[in-house]
């Protein structure tokens, strides 16, 4: 109950607990657990699970909601003369913690862990707001028995509430996650089909056009990297052609992200990563000395030309060969980089550079000088080229907002997800592919969920910008355009932990 009571002339005391200490330090410590409680049966154990799975964790977890159990027993001490503002600073940080921990999807995003380093700070923020509306309840409450009363109220009210919210929260949750998979919008008639399982190579992560064949009769090549191998499908029926053996070689600071599949200018097979350039079996070629989180990306430079990009972040880019060779270096303080394809087609490197107002795209010819630069907006994380409605044009965004700029950086078309079972949080990606022989292309991009859900949203926008489809997926990794010249028109392919599927519009 709250504090101890006592009669003196018939009316009930409000009183501070006998053990402040513990009284604080059992609050602060151990709600943050407990908050996970009423949301186990509908989220599932590993709700509960994810606070308590590991001794480290969970010490870590402990040792941070001390801090604002410290911060409430320091506020208890100051109330010795009005202890309704200690129970109404309880009650504030206890409803607070109850609500920030009940809610916290540890699986929403990679960093969503970091809440873990802001929230004591603003469980103590919260106690010290409860404190202040303590004094002033102090002061217009004059009867002691109404005082108590009012803490009763207020702790009790803190406690529903933040459960209240808590497993509303959860509810809400769980009824989005259990419509998919699901297509919530089909203004066309979009067929697919599997064309390759999962098992045959794992979890597809690049797929590309075999350049070294001729798709003019329809018996072109695609190339499909997946974990343990790399296969060459015959554009015609998709059948297997070859299966080659691919294994990445651990190497120090190695982290094999952003593959790309590509041939040189002698028609060997390469497989680009962050990590550098690997031959078709994983061997690594050359290095990507570049610290962190780094890409590179391959450059056709005309004919079979292939060349590479790559950054230091903050510092530099350097355009290499495929035999490792530096052609030339430009300082820049630099964030990412990719190719682009300029309306006349052609690709050139570009550096992503700048955040905020300042965020702009430079894009450089093959002998490293500045060929143009296009200012995006602030929220565009990432940013890709693509040939929709033509080439030049850029699609930007991060996680659930993407828009369309032109090759001068004006919005042509802008789009928010929403609705789905899940936060877009990584992406977009996106490919323009003409459904249709004559007819303008269609827009086709992918989000993706955080490492926690192996989830992505597939959409496509016609011609004006209008979303006519909406589906959500198992994962998807890469998105690829094929003209099938058999039958006059592009077929979609895309590939991720669902194997392979083809997306065409049904005659």
């Amino acid at each position: 109950m709250v504090g101890s009571q006592t009669t003196t002339d018939t009316a009930e005391r409000l009183k501070l607990p006998q053990r402040l200490f513990s009284t604080c330090v059992t609050v602060g410590v151990a709600t943050p657990f407990l908050s996970r409680l009423p949301s186990v049966p509908i989220r599932g154990w590993e709700w509960f699970s994810s606070y308590t799975g590991g001794a480290i964790g969970s010490l870590f977890i402990g040792m941070l909601s001390v801090i604002p159990a410290l911060v409430l027993f320091g506020l208890g001490k100051a109330s010795r003369r009005a202890p309704l503002t200690f129970w109404l600073a309880l009650a504030a940080m206890a409803g607070f913690l109850l609500f920030a921990h009940g809610t916290l999807n540890l699986r929403s995003s990679s960093t969503a862990a970091l809440a873990f380093l802001f929230l004591p700070a603003y469980a103590a923020a919260t106690a010290l707001a409860g404190w202040i509306a303590g004094w002033i309840a102090h002061a217009v409450v004059r009867k002691e028995s109404n005082r108590l009363w009012v803490a009763r109220v207020s702790v009790a009210a803190a406690v529903v509430v933040g459960i209240g919210v808590s497993v509303q929260d959860s509810i809400s949750a769980a009824t989005r996650e259990a419509r998919f998979p699901i297509i919530t919008v089909s203004a066309i008639p979009l067929t697919k089909r599997r064309i390759l399982p999962p098992e045959a190579l794992g979890p597809v992560e690049v797929l590309a056009l075999d350049n070294s064949t001729s798709k003019s009769d329809g018996d072109g090549d695609v190339l499909a990297l997946g974990r343990t191998a790399i296969a060459r499908l015959s554009l015609s029926d998709y059948s297997v052609k070859t299966r080659s053996t691919f294994e990445q070689r651990d190497c120090d600071g190695c982290v094999h992200m952003y593959p790309y599949l590509v041939r040189d200018d002698n028609g060997t097979l390469f497989v680009a990563t962050s990590d550098g350039l690997a031959d078709s079996h994983g061997k690594l070629l050359w290095r990507n000395e570049a610290q962190g989180f780094s890409r590179t990306v391959p450059i056709h430079a005309g004919g079979n030309q292939v060349r590479f990009i790559q950054y230091y972040p903050n510092d530099r880019i350097e355009l290499r060969s495929s035999s490792g060779e530096t052609l030339w270096t430009v300082k820049l303080p630099v964030d990412d980089v990719g190719a682009y394809v300029a309306p006349d087609g052609s690709e050139l490197p570009f550096a992503l550079c700048g955040y905020g107002d300042a965020r702009k795209l430079q894009v450089f010819d093959m002998g490293g000088k500045l060929a143009r630069t296009i200012s995006l907006p602030g929220w565009a994380n990432t940013v890709h080229s693509v040939s929709w409605p033509s080439p030049g044009h850029l699609l930007v965004g991060q996680g659930g907002l993407l828009g369309v700029l032109d090759s001068n950086g004006k919005e042509i078309m802008h789009h928010a997800i929403t609705d789905t079972s899940f936060t877009p949080y990584h992406g977009p990606d996106g490919v323009a592919v003409r459904f249709k022989a004559g007819e303008a292309p269609y827009l086709v991009v992918a989000s993706h969920g955080s490492s926690g859900y192996a989830r992505s949203v597939l959409l496509v926008f016609d011609a004006a910008g209008r979303l006519v489809w909406k589906e959500e997926v198992e994962k998807l990794s890469t998105l690829l355009a094929v003209d099938k010249p058999d039958q006059q028109r592009d077929v979609l392919l895309v590939g991720g932990s669902d194997g392979v599927l083809e997306y065409r519009l049904a005659d």
